[in-house]
Parts: C-alpha cells; sequence; structure tokens
C-alpha cells in the first residue's frame, strides 16, 4: 500500500506538534506499511513536496525541512539557514492568503494517480482549514480514486478538543465520502497513543481496501 502524507503550518512554520506528527507518519508508514512514504508534503496555503528521509536519516531531515533555528545564531552569521527557512524567504510554501487543506488533497492525487495499488494519504493538522467546501468538493470528487485519507488533528491542551470544521461534519449526510478517518490526539510521544492511532489506521484502511478490490 502506498502511503502519501501532509503536515499543515496554519501559522506560517511547522511547530513542535507538526514535526512530532510528521515523525509519527514517517516511521508508521515504515514500520506498518512495508516502506518508506511515497510522498510527503507540507502546506499552508499551496502545498511544497519535500524530500523523503532514508531509514537512519530521520533526524538530519528534521533539521533541514522543519526546524527554523535559533533566529541570533542567524543575525550572527554562526550557522546556515536550511531548507525549511529557505523556502519561506522564498515565498513558496508559506506566505499570506490563509491555511488552505484542498489543493494539498489534488496534489496528493495528481501525485498517486500512477502508482499500483492502494494509496493511504495521512494529513496532519494544527488547525481548522479555512476552505472548508472546496476540501469536502474535493473529497466527492476523489471518491472514485483508490485513495483513503486520514486526517490527525493535533492538540497541545488536553482541556480542548482541536475542531476541524467542515471535516468534523464527514459521515453526518448522504453522499459523503466513506473512505474517510478523522482522528484527534492532544500531543504525540506515548506509545500507546502511537500503537492506538495506527491500530485504527491500519484497520480502517484494510476495511476500505476490501470493499475496494484494483484491477
Amino acid at each position: 500500500m502506498n502511503v502519501a502524507i501532509a503536515v499543515g503550518a496554519p501559522k506560517g512554520d511547522l511547530d513542535y506538534l507538526a514535526v512530532d506528527g510528521a515523525r509519527f507518519c514517517v516511521e508508521m508508514a515504515r514500520q506498518s506499511f512495508g516502506g518508506p512514504p511515497a510522498g510527503f508534503w507540507v502546506f499552508q496555503r499551496k502545498p511544497v513536496r519535500v524530500p523523503v528521509p532514508g531509514a537512519d536519516d530521520m533526524g538530519r531531515w528534521v533539521d533541514e525541512w522543519f526546524a527554523t533555528g535559533d533566529p541570533v545564531d542567524a543575525l550572527r552569521g554562526e550557522r546556515q539557514s536550511n531548507a525549511a527557512e529557505r523556502l519561506v524567504k522564498k515565498n513558496k510554501a508559506f506566505g499570506p492568503g490563509g491555511f488552505a487543506l484542498a489543493p494539498t488533497l489534488e496534489a496528493i492525487i495528481a501525485a498517486t494517480g500512477d502508482l499500483n495499488g492502494h494509496t493511504l494519504a495521512v494529513i496532519v493538522l494544527t488547525s481548522s482549514p479555512g476552505d472548508g467546501a472546496a476540501v469536502i468538493a474535493t473529497l466527492k470528487r476523489a471518491a472514485r480514486y483508490p485513495v483513503f485519507w486520514v486526517f490527525i488533528g493535533a492538540n497541545y491542551d488536553v482541556e480542548r478538543v482541536l475542531h476541524l470544521g467542515a471535516l468534523d461534519t464527514l459521515g453526518e449526510r448522504p453522499g459523503d465520502p466513506e473512505n474517510v478517518l478523522i482522528l484527534k490526539t492532544q500531543g504525540w510521544g506515548s506509545k500507546f497513543g502511537d500503537w492506538w492511532r495506527t491500530r485504527r489506521i491500519r484497520k480502517a484502511s484494510t476495511r476500505w481496501r476490501r470493499r475496494i478490490p484494483l484491477g
């Protein structure tokens, strides 16, 4: 099964919740789905595809594509800017225009369309996207593709449930796509939490895959 991963940055940078979510998704793809992700995107208003880390390269990959570094070090010229900072400066990944999810869904569909087999798309969100109507419409149009969507809402506050806007209403109306799973988490790092999320994703995607034969 192919795995595609995307991580949203609603504030224009990737905080620790997003970075830890990226770690979880990459490790889950390798350990539970037989290989590295087929693609990885970061997004705010539009998706930017970044390289997938090697099996023993997670630490350097996080530093290069996610860590923004110490601004004092940057002012003193004591460190070189990494890829994440260069993307921000070039306004390719982040910038004004709001937090949109639908363009990333479309990018995943386009990138995985030529792959053999089913695709599991796991998307980490730390805020509600602002284009809910476009997201629902895209998911409905994409229902014919062999893609199972998992949206993980990550929040640091155990007393506050993260609302994902239109995504929270999926499954409530006739005609809603059935190839979607919504999960919520208060932080990452718990072995039980990682096991529970992985189990939910595997069970839901396996049931869907059995109903959607290929060929």
